[in-house]
């Protein structure tokens, strides 16, 4: 999904009235369906059955999107008005009339099951401070949702309090688990995303917005850079990926990214450590990956392979062998993911880096490779670097960031649940499998970042809603992640 001011989808949606293509009321049926229909598709919402959904509502129109959904659920609706019904927009109205309507299923509901909240207070063109009523409200959402673990906190475009294009905090802030985001991505919910939480987004084909957007957002969109296969396509041609991994207390990760790389569908998976360690890899991995003992990376081939994997679990070989590996990206013409511990090598060894290197590491990870990163926003910090360093960039977290300095995207999904090791290098191996089926570099990234998220969801899900879900976990779903 693009990302826009406030000023252009309001400007869009006008020119769509005008033009007679639809109407306001319209517009917000077709809103509220589509959010039906994607929650129905939602790890964070498919496994989940709520006791009662409790709105709370503004008077313009992302009220009728809020109560305008509540209706969908079969369970009681509590509302939770700023207002009286008739002070609400017409549209919200006719909303409000047909809620009213399931009269037998709006009540309290039970007050200690799973809740859904609807925020939908206030839309994104909201400026200047909040008034008193509103701020009271937002505090009583953000009490219910902590009062009540396992509920779930659903905003209507943008979560109340916050500023849409600057991401400035207008008072108190709605604690939004989910942003249905509506149309485009406003700007400032790529810099709150403690507030924002993971992004749905709704698109508006009905509305006309600009052909170049400041940003985007993964969506599902991404997964059409998935290759289609021919028939009498073979594992040869769904490309090679060679891993550089592993060392002794650290085989782990080499063998989640090998595994991670089978499961996003490359064709043949080769992993290479030394010799120390290759006999506890070779009895651990999967049997669809060739595990192969070098004495020197010197020996791992650089013909036949569709990309290169280096870094997950790698410590800290000696120097000699730092030197090849630091040459090795400039060898070789595929894509290079680099990924843990050759991003530490390249920080503490200055190496220069190739353009067609893929780069993913953690804030941390990015401070010592970018120092001027301390100083910088995450955004910044992605922009300066691929400027004064050609490749594409995924500068992990909250909100994956993905650049190579013509494309900006940013990623939305996964959620605080990841927030454990190895799942960085199940990412790198999901990249790695990617580019070697031809995928490009931004978008191999880009989805890479996209479906392990997913993955990590739909294991979450699985699992019943625990805080946390291993990386072997997110493994286990990423042929559905791909396939959704």
């Amino acid at each position: 999904m693009k990302v826009f001011p406030c000023s252009v989808i309001r400007r869009a949606e006008q020119a769509c009235f005008e033009a007679g293509i639809t109407t306001s009321a319209a517009l917000m049926q077709y809103v509220i369906d589509e959010i039906w229909h994607a929650l129905h598709n939602e790890p964070e919402f498919c496994c989940r059955r709520f006791a009662r959904v409790v709105v709370y509502a503004g008077k313009g129109n992302n009220a009728g999107d809020a109560i305008g959904l509540a209706a969908h659920f079969d369970c009681p609706v509590q509302l939770r008005a700023v207002c009286a019904p008739e002070e609400f927009s017409a549209e919200t109205q006719l909303q409000y009339a047909a809620l009213m309507q399931r009269q037998q299923h709006v009540g309290e509901g039970e007050p200690h099951g799973c809740t859904l909240i609807i925020d939908g207070l206030l839309g994104s063109g909201v400026s200047g401070k909040l008034r008193p009523e509103y701020e009271q409200l937002v505090q009583e959402m953000n009490a219910l949702r902590a009062a009540t673990p396992h509920s779930l906190l659903l905003a209507i475009d943008i979560p109340t309090g916050l500023q849409a294009d600057t991401g400035e905090l207008l008072g108190s802030v709605v604690q939004a688990d989910v942003t249905a985001v509506i149309g485009c991505v406003k700007p400032g919910m790529l810099v709150a995303e403690n507030f924002v939480g993971r992004l749905l987004c709704i698109p508006l084909p009905q509305v006309q917005l600009p052909q170049e957007p400041t940003a985007e957002v993964a969506d599902a969109q991404l997964l059409r850079y998935l290759p289609r296969r021919s028939y009498g396509c073979y594992k040869n041609l769904a490309g090679r990926v060679n891993i550089i991994a592993g060392s002794l207390g650290y085989v782990g990760a080499a063998q989640m990214c090998a595994e991670a790389a089978v499961a996003a569908g490359a064709g043949l998976v080769a992993l290479y450590c030394y010799r120390d360690v290759y006999p506890i890899l070779a009895a651990r991995v999967a049997p669809e990956v060739m595990v192969y003992p070098v004495d020197s990376y010197r020996e791992v081939p650089t013909e036949g392979m569709s990309a290169l994997v280096m870094g997950p679990g790698l410590g800290r070989p000696p120097a000699k062998e730092i030197a090849v590996l630091r040459h090795l990206p400039h060898r070789v013409s595929v894509p290079v993911v680099m990924d843990a511990d050759a991003l530490n090598l390249a920080a503490a060894t200055a190496w220069n880096i190739a353009p067609h290197c893929i780069l993913t590491p953690h804030p941390g990870e990015m401070r010592r490779l970018y120092p001027q990163a301390s100083q910088l926003t995450r955004a910044e910090t992605v922009q300066r670097y691929v400027s004064e360093n050609p490749c594409t960039l995924l500068l992990k977290g909250a909100r994956s960031i993905i650049s190579d300095g013509t494309r900006t995207v940013y990623n939305s999904t996964g959620g605080p649940y990841m927030a454990n090791g190895g799942q960085g290098d199940v990412l790198a191996g999901v990249i790695g499998a990617l580019a070697a089926q031809g995928v490009p570099a931004l978008e191999a990234a880009a989805l890479g970042a996209y479906v392990c998220g997913l993955a990590a969801a739909y294991a979450q899900a699985g699992a019943g809603y625990p805080p946390a879900i291993h990386a072997t976990q997110v493994i286990a779903h990423i042929q559905k992640a791909m396939r959704d």
